[in-house]
């Protein structure tokens, strides 16, 4: 008898502190939305956003408490959003906002919802992001996070720790995605080539300043051509950027005598003080 009447006491026990725990939820956020545009379905798991688009994100918080007085149902809360790129660096900075309401009857299922609108930088690298939420109930100071990827697509670029000139591609158009297996031309063509500079330093306010110029040789070591500054690059920005993106043309003469030629390319990082070139091989024929 003694065995069984303590057996109850624990079941009542336990039952009292499953009805404690139902009678009081703690905040919870509902698992987030990652859409197209504003209010609309969420993308799959493998679809790729793309340096430049816009996220809309939303999530709805569950389990807050209500002050309740004579004549109101109050709720406060507020959250926090960050988001980090694959190397856990933020595209922007992290965005806090706060959910004070009065609830009325009608309001009994009523659930808020956090919304955000993410853009992606449009040099961001391609890799996995994070979104990472908090929400914090006021009333009782119960706390909830949640962490959710997207996948960003497109330009993969190599770090590297010394100014670099990488990915370059000799193209027939400039809107050219795929470059030339053999690059070779004609007299009167235009040359175009694309390429990326990356490994150089960033200063105050991620600021860069970068440049590149080209030269063209004959076999002899002879220049054709010589354009020692092309294109020049120089900005700020919350994000850091990573890599220059540079394009180049060359109208060649309808006169060049066909020969193989090189295409001197140079860069400069007027920030870190570095200096890089390649030396690309192409046809006259």
């Amino acid at each position: 008898m003694l065995v069984w009447r303590s057996v109850s006491i624990v079941i009542c026990g336990l039952i009292a502190i499953a009805c404690c725990a139902a009678a009081n939820p703690q905040i919870q956020i509902e698992r987030p939305i990652l859409s197209q545009y504003d209010d609309g379905p969420s993308v799959p798991a493998n679809y790729e956003f793309l340096p430049g688009d816009t996220i809309f994100f939303s999530c709805r918080l569950l389990g807050y408490q209500v002050r309740e007085t004579d004549d109101t149902r109050k709720v406060q809360l507020h959250y926090r959003i960050d988001v980090r790129d694959p190397f856990g660096v933020p595209l922007a900075e992290p965005k806090a906002g706060v959910i004070s309401t009065q609830l009325s009857p009608e309001d009994k299922h009523w659930a808020p919802k956090v919304r955000d609108t993410i853009i992606i930088p449009a040099f961001a690298p391609a890799g996995n992001y994070r979104i990472s939420i908090e929400a914090v109930d006021d009333l009782d100071n119960s706390r909830s996070s949640l962490d959710t990827t997207f996948r960003v697509g497109g330009h993969a670029i190599r770090a590297n720790g010394a100014l670099t000139i990488q990915n370059f591609r000799f193209l027939r158009r400039e809107d050219d995605r795929q470059p030339l297996q053999i690059p070779a031309y004609g007299p009167g063509d235009t040359l175009w080539a694309r390429f990326d500079i990356t490994g150089f330093k960033l200063g105050e306010k991620n600021r860069l300043d970068v440049d590149y110029g080209l030269s063209v040789l004959r076999p002899t070591g002879e220049v054709v051509y010589s354009q020692p500054v092309a294109a020049t690059e120089k900005t700020e920005s919350f994000y850091p950027q990573r890599w220059v993106p540079g394009v180049l043309s060359l109208n060649l003469g309808k006169d060049l005598k066909p020969a193989h030629y090189t295409l001197v390319l140079t860069a400069h990082d007027r920030v870190g003080e570095q200096t890089c070139e390649i030396r690309e091989i192409f046809d006259v024929e």
